[in-house]
This record gives structure tokens, C-alpha cells and sequence, in this order.
């Protein structure tokens, strides 16, 4: 192979395995980055491409029309969930495919969604979560109380949220403190005003943390055929339910104590 054949090859693989990453950082399903990096290496001139993707890494394999071949593989520590920067490397596949972008521009463009800071403020996030728990609150029969202290539980979790992540914490940590969080809030506004209803209080402000993404995405891939990609964001997404759970029981038993 000569050094221009092969720095084509590296070239191709290292964008079509930069968009898997970004893929899977960001929550994608299984068979979705697999199939984006295959069309990004396709479009790119690679004659035959091969990829396999797991929930911890993205392994790639590109050929070209001699038959000479590049293999490597991304390790992928940090997850989370971003439909925005999704969304923005499927447009940039789809450009890619139908040549409205070259491969410079392209690997710029990635380079650019990979490290862009989306999503909401601390503020708009913690306002949301208040809201998707005192509206879960009234799926329970909650009255306005319950739904104000539901509000508060929810908005609190979610700064914990955010106080957890710049610490860089073990994982599941903040779902333990969350369940927690929303169980003490309810046990302690409950114990003020009498006829609040604590179990309303306490499911409002759990539900920011529970992994409804997660389990859909592991549904998905066993669905597709990824089974080991789908058992193991199934099991993922158990783990922080029984987190989250244990959190709850935790303060709740203490309580009855």
C-alpha cells in the first residue's frame, strides 16, 4: 500500500469512527451507528466496510479496491442523552452521501458537533424537570400542594444532577442521591402540612430519573438483532431503577424508624 493509499483509508476511517463515537455518546441506538458509519466510509470511497458496535466501543474495519484494509476501534467511557448532536451527524451522513459536502468540511463540521456545548442552561433544566414532576404528580390524584411540592422535589433532583456531573461522580450515584432527595422532600413536607400526599410528592420527583430512553433504546436494539448491545443497556437501565429505588426505600425506612 502506498502512503497515499493509506492516508485515504485512515482518513475515512477516522471520520466514519468519530461520527460512531459522537453517536454513542450521545444515546443513539446500536444499529443506527453502525449503519451511519458505514454510509460515512461508504460515501467517503471505501469499497467494503465492516462495523460492530457495543455500548463501551465502535470497531471499524474499511477496505479499498486493492483489498488493502484499516481496522481500529474507539473506547466510549461516557454516556448521556442528546437527540440534538444526534440528529446534527445523521444530517451530516445524509449530506455526506449526497455529496453536498466534502470530506475537509465534513471532519470540520464533526469536530465542531463533538465538542459544542447543547442543551438548556442549569436554569430552563431545573424549571423542566419541576414541571414533569408536578404534572406526573397529577397522574396520582395530586392537589395543588402536591404538585408545588412535587415541583420542588423534581427541580432539586435536577440540581443535584448538576452538581454530581461537575464532580465527576461513580455512576449511579446520582440517581441513589436523587431517589433520595425526592423521598426526604416528600417525608419532610409531608410532615409540615399534614394533608399533603407524600407518595405523589415522591413519584413526581423521581421522575426526572427514570431511564424511559434507556430502556427504549435496549428494546430497540434486541429488536434489531443486537442482543449483547441490547441486554446491556437493559441492564444499564435496571441498575439505575434499582438505584434510584434504593435511594427512596433508604430514607422511607429511616422515616418509619
Amino acid at each position: 500500500m502506498t502512503p497515499v493509499e493509506k492516508l485515504l483509508l485512515n482518513e475515512i476511517i477516522n471520520l466514519a469512527v468519530l461520527a460512531g463515537e459522537v453517536l454513542l455518546k450521545n444515546g443513539a441506538e446500536t444499529y443506527r451507528v453502525e449503519e451511519t458509519m458505514v454510509h460515512i466510509a461508504r460515501a467517503c470511497g471505501a469499497v467494503k466496510v465492516e462495523s460492530f458496535v457495543i455500548p463501551t466501543g465502535v470497531f471499524l474495519t474499511v477496505s479499498d479496491e486493492q483489498g488493502h484494509s484499516v481496522t481500529t476501534m474507539r473506547r466510549v467511557r461516557d454516556r448521556t442523552i442528546n437527540l440534538d448532536r444526534i440528529t446534527k451527524v445523521n444530517e451530516l451522513s445524509r449530506r455526506l452521501v449526497d455529496n453536498r459536502i466534502d470530506y475537509p468540511d465534513a471532519l470540520a463540521v464533526l469536530k465542531r458537533i463533538a465538542r459544542e456545548r447543547t442543551g438548556f442552561s442549569l436554569g430552563p433544566s431545573v424549571i423542566a424537570s419541576g414541571i414533569v414532576g408536578s404534572t406526573t404528580a397529577v397522574l396520582y390524584n395530586a392537589g395543588s400542594y402536591e404538585m408545588v411540592a412535587a415541583f420542588l422535589a423534581a427541580a432539586i433532583v435536577r440540581y443535584i444532577a448538576h452538581i454530581v456531573s461537575r464532580l465527576h461522580g461513580v455512576q449511579f450515584t446520582f440517581e441513589f442521591l436523587g431517589g433520595m432527595v425526592a423521598a426526604l422532600t416528600g417525608v419532610l413536607l409531608a410532615g409540615v402540612i399534614p394533608q399533603l400526599g407524600r407518595d405523589a410528592v415522591i413519584i413526581g420527583g423521581i421522575m426526572p430519573l427514570v431511564p424511559g430512553i434507556a430502556i427504549t433504546n435496549a428494546i430497540r436494539d434486541v429488536m434489531a438483532g443486537d442482543l449483547l448491545s441490547g441486554l446491556s443497556r437493559g441492564l444499564e437501565a435496571a441498575l439505575t431503577s434499582v438505584a434510584v429505588a434504593m435511594g427512596v426505600v433508604l430514607i422511607l425506612a429511616t422515616h418509619a424508624w
